[in-house]
């Protein structure tokens, strides 16, 4: 069982980790023209957010197969796929579904344009969520979920030896590339995380070394800065390398805010951690589109207000809506964010 300082630690974690996710989507980075005035200034502001926020998602999968782990048992293994269901399937479905039907029916029928829809186009685009592309890491984490038998026999029988995997797995993928919303490429994050509550490996630090959290804090900062400097791309070996290295600087950088919430039951914003995974997207699309309105994004130092007021806007916004349906739809909340 996990104690309570390190399940309160991993559910802020989380959150943390959705508010990262709701920055990289706040970005208007891609929409950035070089031959405006104030090009680099504006990228570069965003590119250092990007980088941060490009720790949550290997993160979030470390951190799964942490918590899977802590209680995995092939006796409840049909139940806890029966759980993966309620929390992930089922919400899947529902947001895949809604945003097809604005992306592909209201959009179209508003903006005049005609509907050419088959049923293999319908049933390809709700099962991949097409028109809610960020749901794809829904998918990957049901893959390793499904086959988490697997880790276990490779921890029971290899023992303490079975961390060669996901070792040699990263030299191979250094190589050959996985893609990044594939099913392979976090795979030895996830195990990485099962092997750590398998074996029971103490992963909290007793004495909370306030000084060393601000320190790895500062080596993320310092790194989301070099890379920015550098024009790092996201195909570069040494951004590789800080994707899989993320996670264990994101982990200890949280260690001076964890004695905040010792004393506190923080079960409930795990919760809304998983809520703001699954909706974030579709209201920060939305004030994008509304800011724009009263300040076009027609350069780049606008660009960067804009950013800014988007990840402002949405995040009150998210934890707004979230906060409601808790007070006054626990179904609907239930049904959106997972059971």
């Amino acid at each position: 069982m996990l104690s309570k300082a390190l399940s309160n630690k991993l559910y802020y974690t989380t959150f943390l980790l959705a508010v990262f996710v709701l920055v990289l989507h706040s970005s208007y980075v891609d929409v950035l023209d070089p031959a405006l005035a104030g090009y680099e200034f504006s990228y570069s502001i965003q590119r250092v957010f990007l980088v941060i926020g490009d720790a949550a998602v290997p993160t979030f999968f470390a951190i799964s197969g942490y918590l899977l782990f802590t209680k995995f048992t092939l006796r409840g293994y049909p139940k806890m796929l029966l759980g993966k269901v309620f929390s992930l399937v089922i919400p899947y479905f529902v947001w895949s579904v809604l945003a097809f039907l604005l992306m592909q029916v209201f959009f179209p029928l508003f903006n005049g344009e005609p509907i050419t829809l088959t049923f293999q186009s319908v049933v390809v685009d709700i099962l991949m969520a097409n028109s809610y592309p960020h749901l794809w890491f829904v998918r990957p984490l049901l893959v390793y979920f499904v086959c988490s038998p697997l880790l276990y026999f490779a921890f029971k029988y290899l023992r303490k030896w079975s961390i060669f995997i996901p070792v040699i797995l990263l030299f191979v993928y250094m190589f050959f590339r996985p893609e990044y919303g594939g099913i392979l490429l976090f795979i030895p994050l996830f195990f990485i995380g099962s092997y750590l509550a398998y074996f029971q490996i103490p992963i909290m630090n007793r004495y909370r070394p306030r000084l060393i959290s601000v320190a790895v804090l500062a080596v993320l900062i310092s790194l989301s800065l070099t890379f920015t400097f550098i024009h790092a791309q996201f195909e570069d070996y040494a951004y590789y390398v800080y994707r899989f290295a993320a996670p264990v600087l994101v982990w200890f950088s949280m260690d001076a805010l964890t004695s905040l919430f010792e004393k506190e039951n923080i079960h409930d914003i795990f919760k809304t951690s998983a809520f703001i995974f699954f909706c974030h997207l579709g209201i920060v699309n939305g004030f994008k589109l509304l800011l724009q309105m009263g300040l076009p994004a027609d350069s780049n130092y606008n660009c960067a207000a804009l950013f800014f007021c988007v990840i402002t806007v949405s995040s009150v916004a998210t934890l707004a809506i979230t906060y409601l349906l808790q007070r006054f739809a626990k179904p609907v909340y239930r049904f959106l964010g997972g059971r």
